[in-house]
């Protein structure tokens, strides 16, 4: 049976949409009430292979309290097998407050602050073993950010993984302080670049600043026979890069109520894909779907199922006569 392990973050995610005026004079407002949903850039795409099917195991940190209590009931509700989840009473599971704007985009902001749980990952407390005799292993940049026990245990399994020939992907998720990455947080990111097979993340917004040209050229710089890049630029679409060339897939058209989440599910859907034995394009042409399909609800929890995605699909295709394969 294939399985996926998902390293990383987990944490609660506060909903709160911006207030939304009904008519041009603004005189006529709807206030949306807040909503508190699973989230961690990791835990979202551990949902979403669930959701579509997958066997999927999620590794990494919460704390014994109310936050962490509800990302365990999510977690057992979505069919996500915590076996490799540490819990940690001294530590805080982080909830973040994100407030929606009326475009759909989001702004972020995690509290308790200190003693963060997601920081860390004892690598005594899971088993190395039992995480290599996974089908695929996935993390994210958002737990490299910090020089804990969690950049150094995921970059230590993502090294034994490309040692053993297991297929591996990481999302950037890069954090950009005042114009310039972190010096150690760079170099642990392009260290853990090594072991990866694909490659995933934002054009303008990540792979511009791992380089001096611009994000295309800069991404094309970690193509390799062994990887694949894959670009992700939002309404754009998503482009893939490999050593022969290219390929790109067009975005799917939709009303957008949220983008929370929405580059973690696309994760997803092309891994997904990838498992399927799916090409390429038609790998970007499901992550585009995935995240398309989740952006149009609240919440990165939208994302769908195996047989939604399908119909999401078809009704594409009814309407387009092709789904950008």
């Amino acid at each position: 049976m294939r399985r996926v392990f998902v390293l990383g973050d987990a944490n609660v995610d506060i909903i709160v949409p911006y207030p939304k005026y009904l008519n041009e004079e603004r005189s006529m407002v709807e206030y949306p009430s807040p909503s508190l949903q699973g989230g961690g850039t990791s835990s979202n795409t551990a949902v979403a292979l669930a959701r579509l099917g997958v066997c999927t195991s999620f590794v990494g940190t919460i704390g014994d309290d109310q936050y962490g209590k509800y990302i365990r009931a999510d977690f057992e509700k979505e069919g996500v097998d915590i076996s490799q989840m540490v819990v940690e009473p001294d530590l805080n599971t982080v909830g973040v407050f994100a407030f929606i704007d009326e475009y759909g985009e989001r702004y972020l902001w995690g509290w308790p602050r200190e003693n963060q749980a997601f920081k860390v990952l004892d690598e005594h407390k899971i088993s190395l073993e039992k995480l290599m005799e996974g089908s695929w292993i996935h993390s994210s940049g958002m737990s490299l950010v910090y020089d804990t026990s969690a950049r150094k245990t995921i970059i230590r399994i993502f090294r034994e993984a490309c040692e053993r020939g297991i297929p591996t992907s990481f999302d950037l998720n890069l954090r950009v302080d005042n114009g310039c990455l972190e010096p150690e947080y760079e170099k642990a990111v392009r260290e853990i670049i090594r072991y990866t097979t694909v490659l995933l993340g934002s054009g303008t917004d990540e792979f511009a600043w791992l380089g001096d040209g611009g994000w295309k050229e800069n991404a094309r710089s970690f193509v390799s026979d062994k990887r694949t890049v894959i670009v992700r630029n939002g309404k754009e679409g998503s482009i893939g890069f490999f050593r022969e060339g290219e390929t790109i897939a067009p975005a799917f058209k939709v009303k957008v109520e949220d983008t929370v989440g929405a580059g973690d599910v696309y994760n997803a859907g092309f891994i997904f894909a990838m498992l399927e034995g799916k090409p390429l394009g038609e790998c970007l042409v499901w992550g585009n779907a995935v995240s398309g399909f989740t952006v149009a609800k609240k919440g990165a929890r939208g994302c769908p199922t195996k047989k939604e995605l399908d119909e999401f699909l078809e009704e594409e295709q009814d309407e387009k006569g092709n789904i950008g394969l």
